[in-house]
């Protein structure tokens, strides 16, 4: 039976989103192409029609998860003006985001990964992590290279932040984390 484009871009589509909350839940190596096409709903030979292997998902996964982070400082800038960092840091450090690993941000979920996968994901994932620290250093104030420079820090803060409140159990010290975290990177990002 042959299946449409449509059918077929659906299908895709629908094992990419699951495959992004799993592999953010449990990490690469936490399943197996069986738990993938599970989580999609669909078959071992559905998945082989769209990936050559979990690795190949896995790279596409990587680069969509820094594309949709992109997409997100991009929209925050063009709907926030001047306070688009501060109401960036504060929904990204938010409770609900922070409690769902399968909603966590791609940088701080697949960097670990990535540092471990072969040269075309570190590559795929670098080139996508460029244009977030671009996206990032537009909304800065001063010149081209320093404000690239504190687009870097602000990325190694927020990831950072997410992993360490994330490591922890006690509430009130994930909460004294994020906030102490927030108003940093809210103060790297005014300074000129």
């Amino acid at each position: 039976m042959r299946y449409s484009t449509e059918h077929k871009e659906q299908t895709r589509t629908k094992i990419l989103d699951a495959a992004a909350r799993r592999f953010r839940a449990e990490g690469y190596d936490g399943l197996g192409i069986d738990g993938l096409a599970k989580a999609a709903g669909v078959t071992n030979g559905a998945f082989y029609g769209h990936f050559a292997s979990k690795a190949d998902a896995f790279r596409e996964v990587a680069a969509q998860g820094l594309a949709e982070l992109r997409q997100g400082i991009e929209h925050y800038r063009a709907e926030r003006g001047e306070s688009w960092l501060a109401d960036f840091v504060h929904f990204y450090y938010s409770a609900p985001k922070l409690d769902c690993p399968e909603d966590i941000c791609g940088l701080p979920s697949f960097a670990p990964e990535v540092a471990r996968a072969p040269e075309e994901t570190r590559a795929a994932f670098e080139a996508q992590l460029r244009t977030v620290a671009e996206a990032v250093a537009a909304g800065l104030p001063g010149d081209a290279k320093a404000s690239e420079d504190k687009a870097w820090i602000v990325l190694a803060m927020l990831a950072g932040g997410v992993t360490l409140a994330r490591s922890v159990n006690d509430l009130e010290l994930k909460k004294r984390m994020t906030s102490a975290l927030e108003a940093a990177v809210i103060q790297m990002g005014s300074e000129d």
